[in-house]
C-alpha cells in the first residue's frame, strides 16, 4: 500500500519531529524531506524499491516524493524529523532532479548531539536549526553521490495525488484526471505506473483503503458506513479491495486493532 501524506507544519513552521519506538511504517511518500536517526535496535528502510539495513547510529535521508517504508528488526528507537523543501532551498535546488545513491549514512557523536538539541527536540531557533540541517546534508553528500533522475516532473506527481486525495469519494476515471491536469490519458497512465508501479484504479483503491483504515481504527462507524464514506457503493467491492491491499477483511482488521 502506498499512501500520500501531506504535512501541515503550521504558520511559519517548516519542520515536524517525533520519536517512534519499534518503528514500522507502510510505503508512503510526501513533498517533504524525511530524516531518521536510529538510536537503538535494527531497522530496514526501503527507498524507491531498494532496501537498506540500518544499525544503531545510522541515519537515512529520504528526498521529496520518494516512496519509502520502514520495518522494525527488533527494538528500534528513532528520532524522525520531517522538513519542508522551503527550509533548505539551496539543497532542494540540487536534489530536485536527483536521488541519493545510498541514503543511509553516519555522523560523528558530537554532530548527533547537536542534531538532538537543535532539530529532533527543539526547533525554536530558526538559524541554528537550519545550520544543523545543512550540516547534515553536507555530511550526506560527503558519503554518497547524487545521481540524475530521468523522470523530472515530480510536481505532476504531487498534483495527481492531491487530486485523488480531494476526490477519492467520487467515481473517478483517468479521463477526469486528464481533463483536470491537461495531459493525455495514456501519458498519465504511463507516468503513474513508472513512478508508483500501480494502475490508476489501484492507486485510487489504495487511497480509499488507507482512509478506511483510519476510520476503522479511530471511529465506531459500521463497516458499511466506512465503505460508503470512502467512495464504495458496493460493500462486496470494498471488502474485496480492502483484503487485497491489507490481507484482511475490514472486520478482521478492526478486531485486531
Amino acid at each position: 500500500m502506498i499512501v500520500y501524506e501531506e504535512f501541515h507544519f503550521g504558520k511559519e513552521k517548516h519542520i515536524a519531529f517525533y520519536h517512534p519506538v519499534d518503528f514500522s511504517h507502510f510505503a508512503h511518500l510526501h513533498r517533504s524531506y524525511e530524516l531518521l536517526y536510529l538510536k537503538q535496535g535494527g531497522l530496514e528502510v526501503t527507498v524507491n524499491g531498494k532496501a537498506f539495513l540500518m544499525h544503531a547510529g545510522d541515519m537515512v535521508l529520504v528526498l521529496p516524493y520518494e516512496v519509502h517504508s520502514y520495518r522494525d528488526l527488533g527494538g528500534s528507537v528513532c528520532d524522525v524529523a520531517v522538513f519542508s523543501p522551503d527550509y533548505v532551498q539551496e539543497f532542494y535546488s540540487q536534489t530536485v532532479h536527483h536521488f541519493l545513491a545510498c541514503p543511509v549514512f553516519r555522523m560523528e557523536p558530537e554532530q548527533i548531539r547537536r542534531l538532538e538539541a537543535l532539530l529532533f527536540y527543539d526547533d525554536s531557533n530558526l538559524f541554528l536549526t537550519k545550520a544543523a540541517l545543512y550540516e547534515t546534508v553536507a555530511c550526506v553528500l560527503s558519503q554518497t553521490e547524487l545521481k540524475y533522475r530521468k523522470e523530472e516532473d515530480r510536481d505532476l506527481l504531487h498534483r495527481i495525488l492531491l487530486f485523488i486525495r480531494q476526490h477519492y469519494r467520487e467515481e473517478l476515471t483517468l479521463q477526469d484526471l486528464a481533463e483536470e491536469l491537461g495531459y493525455s490519458r495514456l501519458y498519465l497512465s504511463r507516468y503513474i505506473n513508472r513512478f508508483l508501479k500501480l494502475s490508476f484504479p489501484d492507486l485510487i483503491h489504495e487511497h480509499r483503503v488507507c482512509q478506511a483504515i483510519y476510520l476503522l481504527e479511530h471511529t465506531a462507524m459500521p463497516v458499511s458506513e466506512v465503505a460508503f464514506d470512502c467512495g464504495y457503493s458496493s460493500l462486496r467491492t470494498f471488502n474485496r479491495c480492502f483484503k487485497r491491499v491489507t490481507g484482511k477483511t475490514p472486520r478482521e482488521y478492526r478486531e485486531e486493532h
